[in-house]
């Protein structure tokens, strides 16, 4: 049945070619060999959709995401012309399934608004552990290594894998964000996009919470005073210079503007509320 359901809503380069089955330009993205392929593909999108998201909104992110699938699918069929005269057509007729295409937009998108995030990742080099590194590193290398298979996939010598498909979405990712001119969203907790809160007007019922300002070497750390409150009544609004802390909870009210000592990237890490302290911190811009 999987066999079947890969054949019939596959991408297929000789049918698309020829002006048949073209619903599977869209029907290949949601289809997947097998579990761990599904597993991968989701976990990828797990950890770098919902940013890409919140910069693009949830319309603009689906056209961008569904975009970057169709071109990934037709960068992969390009690159059967390469091969073509070596090796036959045969790869014409082999269906491509999988949402890596556009994942791979996805990824492209993340590289160059979010160039300095940390991305936690598995590493085994005798021990298996966890290290932290900046996206750049993580998703520069994951395109090199794309891109040297790719250039390896062009010899005949197939892997299973649509290497340039991963490759021409990375690139339309880059190349969309970078002629839309999208910015990296301003962020907060997550509970303050679920319930606005009023902004507060500093005066004589409005306290100002304790504040202290730590400088790392790659980030600043924020940490904030604010008994009597709940963490879902905190609303946090980040630039690149400046941070503002706002908290109503009854009676209780805070609000405080806080000029950052380095120029950071506008995204929260490592939020914490407990026992009436909040923490979090923020990646310096290099």
């Amino acid at each position: 049945m999987l066999v079947r359901g890969i054949r019939d809503f596959g991408a297929i380069p000789s049918s698309i070619l020829e002006g048949q089955k073209l619903w599977g330009l869209l029907t290949s993205m949601f289809m997947h060999a097998d579990i761990i392929h599904l597993f991968g593909n989701m976990l990828y999108l797990w950890v770098f959709g919902d940013n890409i998201e919140d910069a693009l909104g949830h319309v603009q992110y689906l056209v961008f995401y569904l975009l970057g699938g169709l071109v990934a699918t037709f960068t992969h069929i390009a690159s059967l012309f390469v091969t073509l005269p070596s090796f036959g057509s045969a790869g014409f007729n082999i269906p491509s399934v999988g949402a890596s295409g556009a994942i791979s937009a996805v990824l492209g998108a993340y590289l160059l608004l979010y160039p300095r995030a940390k991305i936690r990742t598995l590493i085994f080099y005798i021990f298996i552990s966890i290290i932290t590194v900046p996206a750049i590193y993580y998703l520069g290398f994951w395109f090199i290594y794309q891109l040297m298979m790719g250039v390896f996939s062009l010899t005949g010598l197939s892997s299973g894998v649509a290497f340039w498909a991963h490759i021409g979405g990375f690139a339309a990712g880059l190349l969309t964000i970078k002629v839309l001119r999208i910015k990296p969203r301003l962020t907060g907790v997550a509970a303050a996009r679920r319930r606005p809160v009023t902004p507060l007007v500093v005066g004589p019922r409005v306290n100002r919470p304790l504040v202290d300002v730590r400088v790392e070497r790659d980030k600043v750390e924020v940490l904030a005073e604010m008994p009597g409150v709940e963490q879902e009544d905190i609303e946090i609004n980040v630039s690149e210079s400046e941070v503002v802390i706002s908290a109503e909870h009854g009676e209780t009210r805070f609000h405080e503007r806080i000029s950052l000592p380095a120029l950071v990237i506008p995204q929260i890490h490592d939020f914490s509320y407990r026992n009436g302290v909040l923490s979090f911190s923020l990646y310096k811009r290099q």
